[in-house]
């Protein structure tokens, strides 16, 4: 089944997209949106820029496409461009790594259903826990580049990894944080 990855440059899309792959989907691309508006509804912002190295990298073709980020508006201006490269590509399956958000989750489903493909969120409603060191074990590594939550800057700028995840995870339960950074906590 050929599949596309909406990869915001974050670690839950990416391993989103490593599942998928490891499911047997074809991988025929990596869409990233980049929103002007930096409290975008329904994007990552911080450093989505980076997407096409990270899809070099990997090599998987990319597509990038620019939304305006006001709410509602965005979801009608990502099923535009999602159309097009859905029809082009003969796409089957949008890939999202969405673990928490109803309106995120919602809207990308609404956008498959109306586009006549399906929607896949391997991480969606799964322990936080379990997903984040999921994650470090799969091999992805991941930098924390901003916070937004107190006691937990002293992690900005350090890789998360085998040896320091049981710590990370132990910092964000003391703080109260969301241990997937759901909400922009950290990015």
């Amino acid at each position: 089944m050929k599949a596309l990855c909406l990869i915001s440059g974050g670690k839950d899309s990416w391993y989103a997209c490593q599942l998928a792959r490891h499911m047997g989907l074809e991988i025929s691309g990596i869409v990233n949106f980049i929103s002007e508006n930096e409290a975008s509804y329904m994007l990552h912002v911080v450093n989505a820029k980076f997407v096409r190295m990270q899809a070099e990298a990997a090599g998987i073709k990319y597509h990038v496409f620019h939304v305006t980020g006001l709410k509602e508006m965005e979801v009608d201006e990502m099923k535009r461009h999602l159309r097009d490269v859905v029809k082009k590509e003969n796409i089957e399956m949008i890939v999202s790594g969405a673990v928490l958000s109803d309106y995120q989750k919602h809207r990308i489903d609404m956008i498959c259903e109306e586009l006549g493909i399906i929607s896949y969120a391997p991480l969606w409603h799964k322990d936080e826990e379990m997903i984040l060191r999921e994650v470090v074990s799969a091999g992805i590594k991941f930098v924390v580049v901003r916070t937004a939550a107190d006691g937990i800057d002293g992690w900005i700028g350090k890789e998360i990894n085998a040896e320091n995840v049981d710590d990370f995870i132990e910092s964000l339960k003391r703080a109260g944080v969301n241990l997937m950074g759901e909400g922009g906590e950290y990015e």
